[in-house]
């Protein structure tokens, strides 16, 4: 459920916000910033799949350039759905964009079940004598240095529920700083612009300003130690 990212100092990375199986969009947003696929490193925060026409080929493309991603809430649907055979998860994924599964070979929906299983929850970069947190949504409070320990104590539910569906910081504009990471990056709240709510940002832009947004690492550091200061 939990990793960790070590990047070396002169390695470009990118997170990029929720895609909503929009690959063309996904693409264009790459292009503008001249994304080096045998250089830089790009880790997607879940949300990749549904509601758009490119789930499958999004995924087949995630694995080809080996990019890194994570799961979001559409994802873990999915896997319920199919995997798990949860018909509640079921109803509720084909309601909220799943419906393009049924056009979808089987030999497809086992490929993406079959890479999606090996998606992280959370991952941690270690980048540039900084520790940066990566979620699909942002927990109201964790301790990034113990997730292994709270994989063990907590149930899978919970960290499910914490990680991949909660909207508690964003409902209540909750600017707390967790002490644990320098930031955390995640998405699935929605917005036309990104923002920071205490040491959380979210750049989930692409159903509000029709575009996703895809974030330097390096340039997100600067900016908020110019914050703090």
């Amino acid at each position: 459920m939990h990793k960790n990212l070590y990047i070396e100092h002169d390695k470009r990375v990118f997170v990029i916000g929720d895609l909503d199986a929009d690959f063309q969009k996904f693409v264009d947003v790459l292009h503008s910033v001249k994304f080096d696929y045998k250089n830089d490193v790009l880790v997607m925060l879940g949300d990749v799949i549904d509601r758009g026409n490119d789930s499958t080929k999004l995924i087949k493309y995630a694995i080809e350039h080996n990019l890194i991603m994570l799961l979001g809430n559409h994802e873990h649907m999915m896997l319920a759905s199919l995997i798990d055979k949860d018909a509640d998860a079921f109803e509720l994924w084909v309601q909220n964009g799943g419906a393009w599964h049924f056009n979808e070979s089987e030999k497809n929906l086992s490929l993406v079940c079959d890479y999606l299983k090996t998606c992280p929850v959370t991952l941690k970069l270690h980048f540039q004598n900084e520790v940066i947190a990566l979620s699909h949504t942002a927990p109201l409070t964790c301790d990034w240095n113990n997730l292994e320990l709270n994989e063990e104590t907590l149930s899978t539910d919970t960290i499910v529920q914490e990680f991949l569906w909660d909207r508690t910081r964003v409902k209540t504009q909750s600017n707390v700083i967790n002490p644990s990471v320098l930031f955390s990056i995640h998405g699935h709240n929605t917005t036309q612009t990104p923002y920071w709510l205490g040491n959380t940002y979210h750049i989930d832009t692409n159903y509000l300003a029709g575009r996703p947004t895809i974030i330097n690492v390096a340039d997100l550091i600067s900016q908020y130690r110019t914050l703090k200061n």
